[in-house]
Formats: structure tokens, C-alpha cells, sequence
């Protein structure tokens, strides 16, 4: 046999790079898994959409002239197939890959190794190193912010930012804003900052692990790295100017509104149920009597929520996407959220309370 593997090992490795894959099949040969030695023993997976590349290790034997590309999923899916224990074994055979477990035998067409688009990374100068549920967090806090087919392109991804031991990750649309941050236990050498697309924030998001489990990031011209240890996510970035988002965050807010999440949470989702289609709007009322949210629809239908908070400042009542709120609801972990306001014109400042270092802008909508 040209390659024999085990089940788990092969399974965890594909899982991890499937995601490159190129699913609309612009190349065929994007589709695929290329599969050859590794220099550090065992099996080398790489996947590729020219714009990230997964290469991962996956424990086995193999021949050293293998070099061979086969379908990323149907392997995966065959893998998976295996008994948990099993030992499978593969032959490349002409343009064929013959894969086999027991008495099961498959036989999957292949392209050569060779014409498989050779993804030039670039030389990594900085490292750093952070627990993988950390980075997830930063991830999982932010990502909802980030603009979807907006002609500003730089708006369609995440904005990492290193300086010394701190990580941020920051995200907008230009109508609301999301940053959060975390200070590592390690320093990295120079300030660095990416705009990472969102392609790849969404494969680093479902590989993150919520352990301690390290993970490391690497910076350089035109590339961000993230090195799992037995496999490596590197992608491209965004070539743009992201705004300065500093700026954005309001100071000094008079008016301080103090709630139960999962109470704004739910009221939130009821008043939903007959909020106008199109815009989306509901009106926050608040002042000395708690908070108030109300929001109606073309057909003339209302609906109407008062809760129980605690305010203060002048009474305001400002109007808001209802679907920005609710992501900052399931952003947010703590038990209860600050929002702070000017007036009916002015963005709102949401936070977890006692305050955290991720912070929420939102615009207000004209209702």
C-alpha cells in the first residue's frame, strides 16, 4: 500500500482543512486534498481556495513518491466511514486512489500533485501566542459586526490589532461597532494590525478549541498565520484602511441605563414578532419608571414591552435596529448589561456589566 492511516488522526486532519476547499469548483482541482510526505514524518494535507490555505499532519505511513490530490470530502466522508479502530489503506493507482477498510473498497479519481496551485506563504517575523478559547472569545465577541457585501471592502472583515502583550479584535459595518481585547501572557516584538476576511475568521472560529490549548498567530506582509501545531490556517488579508474606530467610541455619556440581559434578550425577541419586516426598528423609552420598548409595523400592528432597570440621567427615547441589539445580547456573558446615552441622535455605548474590555457601538435609526 502507497498509504495507511488511522481512522481518528486522518479524520481529525481533513475535519480541520475541509473548510479550504473550494465548494463552487471555479479549478476542479480546488476541490481536493493534496496528499504527500511530510519532512517531519507522517502524511501532509493541503487545501487551498487561493485565497487561505490549511496544511495539516496526519499520523501514518506513506510512500515518498505519493503526491497526489483526491476530493477533500468524499476522502473525509469515506474516512469517517471507517470503524473507529480500523487501519485504512489507500493505493494511487493511475488516476485513481483506491481507499479500503475491511471488506469495503472505494476507487476515487484524482489530478496530479503537481498542478496543485503552490500557496507562497510568507516568511512569519512575529509570533504570538494565545490560549485558544481566549481567541476564541475575541472572536465570537466581535465577528457579528462585520459589514456583508458592502462595497467597502475593508468593512468585510475582522481588524486584529497586537501591540505588545495586547491582542484587540475590532469589527464594523459603518452602523454599529464591536471590540474586544485581551492581554496575553506573551509580548510580540513590533505593533502589528491585519484586517482578516471573513472567510477566514469563520474557519479559525470552527477549529478554536474552548481550552487552554495554544494557539499561535503570525504576522506578515500581505498574510496572517495560525498555527495549531499539527496543522497551520494561513490567509491572505484585506488590502484597505480600516476606520478609526477609537474614534467611534463615545465618552462621557450622561445617561447611564443598567438591565437584565436576558430580560432586554427576550423582550427583545417578543416585540420582534411584529417589527416591520424591512427596517427592523424598535424604540427604547427610558427614564426614571425603568425602560420601555415598543415597535410596530406597516399593518398598522404594535407591540409593547416594559421592563424593569435602572436609569440615570435625562429621559430619552432613541430608535435602534432590532436585530443589532440582540446580537450584542448573545455577545455579551454576564448576567446584566450598562448601556450609555446622550440623546434620541447620539450612539449607545453597550458593555457588560460590571464592565468587561469588549465594548458595543450602535447607532440610533430614525423610526
Amino acid at each position: 500500500m502507497d498509504l495507511s492511516f488511522g481512522r481518528e488522526s486522518m479524520t481529525e486532519s481533513l475535519q480541520r482543512i475541509v473548510g479550504a476547499a473550494e465548494k463552487r469548483l471555479t479549478m476542479p482541482i480546488l476541490g481536493n486534498a493534496r496528499i504527500r510526505s511530510s519532512d517531519g514524518g507522517g502524511i501532509r494535507l493541503d487545501t487551498t481556495d487561493l485565497e487561505l490555505a490549511w496544511r495539516a499532519t496526519a499520523e501514518g505511513n506513506i510512500s515518498e513518491n505519493v503526491d497526489t490530490t483526491v476530493s477533500v470530502r468524499k476522502l473525509l466522508d469515506i474516512v469517517k466511514a471507517a470503524p473507529a479502530d480500523a487501519t485504512v489503506q489507500a493505493r494511487v493507482e493511475g488516476e485513481r486512489l483506491t481507499v479500503g477498510f475491511g471488506k469495503s473498497r472505494f476507487s476515487l479519481a484524482t489530478l496530479p500533485g503537481h498542478d496543485f496551485p503552490e500557496w507562497e506563504a510568507a516568511e512569519i517575523e512575529h509570533w504570538l501566542e494565545i490560549p485558544q478559547r481566549l481567541l476564541r472569545r475575541l472572536i465570537e465577541a466581535t465577528m457579528f459586526s462585520m459589514a456583508q457585501q458592502d462595497v467597502r471592502y475593508y468593512l468585510q472583515g475582522l481588524l486584529l490589532v497586537a501591540q505588545g502583550s495586547l491582542l484587540r479584535a475590532v469589527a464594523t459595518d459603518g452602523h454599529r461597532l464591536a471590540m474586544n481585547e485581551a492581554t496575553l501572557e506573551t509580548t510580540i516584538g513590533a505593533d502589528q494590525e491585519c484586517i482578516v476576511p471573513r472567510k477566514t475568521v469563520q474557519e479559525l472560529r470552527r477549529n478554536l478549541l474552548d481550552d487552554e490549548t495554544p494557539v499561535r498567530v503570525g504576522f506578515a506582509p500581505g498574510q496572517v498565520a495560525f498555527d495549531f501545531g499539527t496543522a497551520r490556517l494561513t490567509s491572505k488579508v484585506i488590502d484597505g484602511r480600516f476606520p478609526d474606530y477609537e474614534r467611534v467610541i463615545p465618552k462621557d455619556l450622561p445617561g447611564s441605563l443598567t438591565v437584565d440581559r436576558e430580560v432586554l434578550r427576550q423582550a427583545l425577541a417578543r416585540v420582534a414578532i411584529v417589527a416591520s419586516d424591512k427596517y427592523r426598528g424598535v424604540r427604547l423609552m427610558v427614564g426614571k419608571d425603568g425602560c420601555r420598548l415598543v415597535t410596530h409595523n406597516a399593518e398598522r400592528e404594535e407591540a409593547e414591552e416594559s421592563l424593569s432597570a435602572e436609569y440615570e440621567g435625562d429621559d430619552v427615547e432613541i430608535g435602534f435596529n432590532l436585530n443589532y441589539l440582540v446580537d450584542v445580547m448573545n455577545a455579551i456573558g454576564a448576567d446584566r448589561i450598562h448601556m450609555a446615552l446622550r440623546d434620541g441622535n447620539s450612539s449607545a455605548l453597550i458593555q457588560a456589566d460590571p464592565a468587561d474590555q469588549a465594548r458595543y457601538v450602535v447607532m440610533p435609526m430614525r423610526l
